[in-house]
């Protein structure tokens, strides 16, 4: 089972916005944009808690009209999965859409939290299905001959023999089963088992939050992140031993002692039918109705594997302490070194007589480069990535770090977080291919080449403005001469407001522009006209056309290129040239008005200077 779709309605600043979710999704924006909300959200959504705390409600507002709503989509279930009591019967197509509702009546001080979980699914319809069908009189004749296979189904109907019935009709008179129109189809009785074993089905979920003082790790009341990972390394290693196998198999046949077979009469424990029938004799005497006895289904990992925890001491004949009492930067060095062996072990292929599925894990971080060093960025990053990739692990991030983001093979993984002036939260996401078409896997490869060699152009998803140049020597020419003239001095915010990006040459411009344009990042473009260059027209032609409306722009320097504009020559100390020729021009007080244009179209997006 994979999370494929998460969904939040009115969760802090978060009034209505979903993400999509293959392998890995990074959460970027600026700080307080809502990207720890997000995880936030699904933290709740996956361990199960009711929600009774107002804060965590948009503006506060807990009643009804204004519930708070969590809705997951999971696909690839299993076929455990989708035969588990609840999720059978309750999937749309491939798959089980679980919506969580909460909300609070009553004035404040004096409120009743309340929650509903809800399934998005066509109920199946047994056609002529009595009402009550608390006997089996009370059924109509093409389902006798059926309810005569029943094995034990006693002399009037209880909740495992009407099941027992519906599986039987479901295997022989499909013809008997219509399907009502899909909608929100509320968990029956209000919870119990039912909500109990949705919670069991969901992926686990590892949380590692940005910790920026270790006592608030030391005080959580769940188990460490680092036990969590280090017992997911164990368990691959250990679950497939002989001795595991043959415990989980003795514990398999103590539990089906307690839980009903529809189709096997005998599967239940005398002792739990005997007592059944005899509470249903006795209630019977009195109001009527029949009752079952039910066990919600068990996740017997926690049984077979101790809990998981690591002690560090200095040296061997030291003291040993938790590793939550070290300090911040020790403790993501743990962190990165634990998930670096645990996609290794996770890479390892799985015996083939593996009987013990692993339930999928979430692992979800807040800023994984904190307290870290660019080398060790990148190495965490690999392992996430590494992680991501591999079947029963899904990665969810939050960071302020370009070297996470893979804006050529992996752009559908980044979500934009934007806040508007109304404190309302929105997510950004490329949910389709961005390149398309003859051209698309060059288109592709040609990107992610350029974010290869220049991993600092990820940086664009974290500006406030883009610019895009063909070359360094373009950036360092108007940065120069943005200095020279007292833009900076004027306008203090633009050095850091605005990110000037190396496209490594026009042809790429369009690749930039397309991602830019879809996570909603207001750009300019400033380009050569590249008079009496044969392929120069199309190229324009296609920056142009992607320019659309709203706040990017575009402005061309002719008649040929920035070269012939300021006079130097191309070469290898280009970059040189081009800060020497700025310098020169700037002393003499003739920097060519184009030039001078440029910067203001580079900056502001227009062509004169605002006031300051």
């Amino acid at each position: 089972m994979r999370l494929r779709k998460f969904k939040i309605v009115n969760f802090k600043g978060i009034t209505d916005s979903c993400f999509d979710w293959e392998d890995l999704v990074a959460f970027i924006g600026e700080n307080n944009a809502g990207k720890s909300s997000a995880l936030q959200a699904l933290k709740w959504f996956l361990l199960g808690s009711q929600l009774k705390d107002e804060k965590f409600f948009r503006d506060h507002i807990t009643d009804g009209e204004n519930a708070m709503e969590l809705i997951g989509t999971f696909e690839d279930l299993t076929e455990d999965e989708q035969q588990s009591l609840a999720v059978r019967g309750r999937m749309h197509g491939d798959s089980w859409i679980i919506k969580k509702r909460f909300w609070a009546d009553g004035a404040p001080g004096e409120k009743e939290w309340q929650e509903k979980y809800f399934s998005y699914s066509s109920q199946e319809r047994f056609r002529d299905w009595p009402t009550p069908d608390n006997s089996w009189s009370a059924f109509p004749e093409n389902y006798q001959p059926i309810i005569e296979q029943i094995p034990d189904r006693g002399t009037r109907p209880n909740q495992q023999s009407r099941e027992a019935l519906k599986e039987l009709v479901r295997a022989q008179r499909r013809d008997l089963i219509e399907a009502a129109e899909p909608a929100w189809l509320e968990n029956p009785g209000g919870g119990g088992n039912w909500k109990s074993n949705a919670n069991s089905l969901f992926p686990r979920l590892i949380f590692i939050e940005a910790v920026h003082d270790a006592s608030v790790e030391a005080v959580s009341r769940e188990a460490s992140a680092y036990g969590k990972i280090l017992g997911l390394i164990v368990e691959k290693r250990m679950m497939q031993r002989p001795e595991v196998l043959e415990l989980k198999a003795r514990l398999d046949a103590v539990l089906r002692l307690f839980s009903p077979d529809p189709t096997n009469g005998n599967g239940q424990a005398e002792e739990i039918r005997d007592l059944e029938n005899r509470i249903n004799t006795r209630l019977n005497e009195v109001v009527g109705g029949i009752v079952s006895i039910e066990t919600s289904e068990v996740d017997i990992r926690p049984i077979l594997l101790p809990s998981t925890e690591l002690m560090l001491r200095d040296k061997v004949d030291s003291v040993k302490t938790p590793v939550m009492h070290q300090g911040h930067g020790l403790q993501r060095m743990l962190i990165m070194t634990l998930l670096q062996i645990l996609a290794e072990v996770q890479a390892e292929p799985t015996a083939e007589n593996a009987t013990i599925v692993p339930r999928t894990v979430i692992l979800a971080i807040e800023e994984p480069e904190l307290y870290m060093h660019p080398q060790m960025e990148r190495k965490m990053r690999d392992a996430l990535y590494r992680l991501a990739s591999q079947d029963g692990i899904q990665v969810i991030c939050t960071t302020h770090s370009p070297v996470f983001l893979d804006m050529g093979q992996k752009h559908k993984a980044i979500v934009r977080v934007v806040k508007d002036d109304t404190r309302s939260i929105r997510f950004l996401q490329v949910k389709a291919d961005l390149f398309t078409g003859v051209t698309a896997n060059d288109d592709r490869n040609r990107l992610r080449l350029v974010t290869s060699f220049h991993p600092t152009i990820n940086e664009v998803f974290f500006a406030r403005r883009v610019a895009l140049l063909e070359e360094q020597s373009a950036i360092a020419a108007f940065q120069k001469g943005s200095e020279l003239i007292g833009l900076f001095q004027r306008h203090p915010h633009l050095r850091r407001d605005v990110t000037l990006i190396d496209a490594d040459g026009k042809g790429n411009i369009p690749l930039f522009q397309q991602v830019l344009g879809h996570f909603s990042i207001p750009y300019t473009v400033i380009y050569d006209e590249d008079q009496g260059n044969p392929m120069a027209p199309s190229a324009n032609a296609r920056i142009e056309s992607l320019i659309g409306t709203g706040s990017n722009s575009a402005y061309r320097v002719g008649p040929r290129d920035l070269e012939s504009l300021l006079g130097y020559t191309a070469g290898k100390d280009k970059v040189y040239r081009a800060l020497q020729q700025v310098e020169k021009l700037n002393s003499a007080g003739s920097l060519p008005a184009p030039f001078l244009e440029a910067i203001n179209w580079l900056y502001f997006g227009q062509a004169t200077e605002p006031v300051a």
